[in-house]
């Protein structure tokens, strides 16, 4: 079996990037939006709210449904009221991407090493693996919180370097957010098409995938390199 691939790190945002996990954060912010007296948004307007935490996404939220900005007293309750539903209905229909776990597979054995970099908290994250029972193909799972500074900020991509002990990378995502994040860790990018974005930064990415079979091969074409 060749091992040709042990000092390389696949890092993988999470959100709209591994997993579809829409629907459980649609069901979970339309709850606490409903607890504090507000309308639900449909599910397919809240893909598009997701990438930039559960704060900012639910801030969005409120002004969808409310028409007016929240204030902070009540994005501090929404907020734990979505994280208190989140935490119990993780998974409900939250599933990988066809595919996804395949290519991970493919590429751990070449040794490649892999490792999650996203802007969910650091715990739901762990607990969303868990639940999937995939948490045991990543070394690490870097969240918002894990370090100072969230995406696009290149710090939790340089951590993710750090803790898999690997001496080059490949980041797959699916929004601007994770183009800037690359690129300021020096880390070529390939974005998942039927991810959650936005993508106005697309010339940016080294390349864009409509499913794993085909960003696999880009992949392998990076590697090569």
């Amino acid at each position: 079996m060749p091992s040709d691939l042990q000092k390389t790190a696949i890092l993988f945002d999470l959100d709209g990037t591994l997993v579809d996990t829409a629907d459980d954060l649609a069901s979970s912010m339309n709850y606490a939006l409903g607890e504090t007296g507000c309308d639900s948004v449909p599910p397919t307007q809240v893909r598009h709210l997701v990438g930039f935490g559960a704060r900012r996404m639910l801030m969005r939220g409120y002004q969808i449904s409310a028409q007016k900005e929240a204030t902070e007293a009540e994005l501090d309750t929404a907020l734990a009221l979505f994280l208190d539903h989140y935490e119990n209905n993780i998974a409900v229909h939250s599933r990988p991407f066809p595919g996804a776990i395949e290519m991970i597979e493919r590429f751990a054995e070449r040794g490649a090493r892999f490792a999650i970099c996203t802007n969910k908290r650091e715990a739901m994250a762990v607990l969303l693996l868990e639940t999937l029972g995939i948490a045991p193909l990543f070394e690490t799972i870097v969240g918002a919180d894990t370090t100072t500074a969230a995406k696009p900020n290149p710090a939790p991509v340089h951590l993710c370097l750090e803790r898999t002990k690997a001496t080059r990378g490949i980041f797959i995502g699916d929004s601007d957010t994770d183009i800037k994040a690359a690129a300021a860790a020096e880390m070529p990018c390939f974005i998942a098409r039927f991810g959650y974005g936005p993508i106005t930064l697309a010339d940016q990415a080294r390349g864009l995938f409509d499913n794993y079979k085909e960003g696999a091969l880009m992949i392998e074409d990076a590697l090569r390199a």
